[in-house]
């Protein structure tokens, strides 16, 4: 009798062995990879090793003009087709509310191939004009189909339009085109919206601000002054501008009804 209680436990012990050993998804658990530490999916390449030192100045004052929290725009493009993608960054500059001790100027980055950047900004022309600018952000598109890409930049103020002239400069073609949307532009698109095969412009305006406003957000007790939130200013309308070929645009705001909602 004892023997077959034996026996049945030895049977009892070998099911529970085999029935854990063969549990259903144990083989396929065994066959699995180990499992490898999670990597950062982006490392901190730094200026020493990239070779991108431009620092950004976004003209900060005791005044607290509203244009001082926007900006530092910027893209990668392949300006000179090289199969690299570039960096174009946006800085601040003077305004009617700001004048740099020292010149401010936005920076175009050529990709070396290697992981490190060289400044080519005075060389291909687009620092944002002898006089500077606030800028604000930028696009890239090629507007009159030659196969280079061309660049346009927002502003606090005039905007510009540089025409890629395919040998590592640009010019300066904003009057030409007609595409200047003066006052303050925040971002702008490319895009054929008329189907014509022809990138047109559309560039977003912000509101209605001057330094020499009467508006004054703060503390009138301890005179001091807090950044003014936007809708305490007019909106400004938004422009589009139809490419027309031949390097101009027209300005189809009003028509579109693009400026009908500030």
């Amino acid at each position: 009798m004892r023997s077959f209680l034996v026996i049945g436990l030895l049977l009892a012990a070998a099911a529970l062995i085999g029935s854990a050993h063969y549990a259903p998804g144990s083989e396929a658990k065994q066959n699995q990879a180990p499992q490898v530490a999670a990597r950062p999916v982006f490392v901190e390449v730094p200026p020493s090793q990239s070779g991108i030192t431009w620092v950004h100045d976004n003209g900060h004052s005791e005044a607290r003009h509203l244009p001082e929290t926007c900006g530092g725009g910027g893209l990668f493009f392949d300006y000179d087709n090289d199969g690299w993608m570039d960096i174009y960054l946006v800085n601040s500059g003077p305004s009617d509310f700001y004048n740099p001790k020292t010149p401010i100027k936005n920076a175009l980055y050529h990709n070396n191939h290697d992981g490190t950047f060289t400044d080519v900004t005075d060389k291909a022309g687009v620092g944002c004009g002898k006089m500077g600018c606030f800028g604000m952000g930028a696009a890239a598109g090629d507007f009159d189909g030659d196969g280079w890409q061309d660049l346009y930049v927002t502003n606090y103020g005039h905007n510009f339009l540089y025409h890629n002239n395919g040998d590592g400069t640009f010019t300066d073609v904003t009057d030409k085109a007609g595409v200047g949307a003066p006052n303050w532009s925040t971002c702008a698109v490319w895009f054929d919206y008329d189907n014509d095969g022809k990138l047109d412009l559309f560039v977003s305006s912000f509101v209605d601000y001057s330094s020499n406003g009467k508006i004054f957000c703060g503390d009138n007790r301890i005179g001091k002054r807090y950044y003014c939130v936007p809708r305490v200013f007019k909106p400004r309308s938004s422009f589009l501008f139809h490419n027309d070929g031949g390097g101009k645009f027209s300005d189809v705001s009003q028509a579109s009804g693009i400026a009908a909602s500030p």
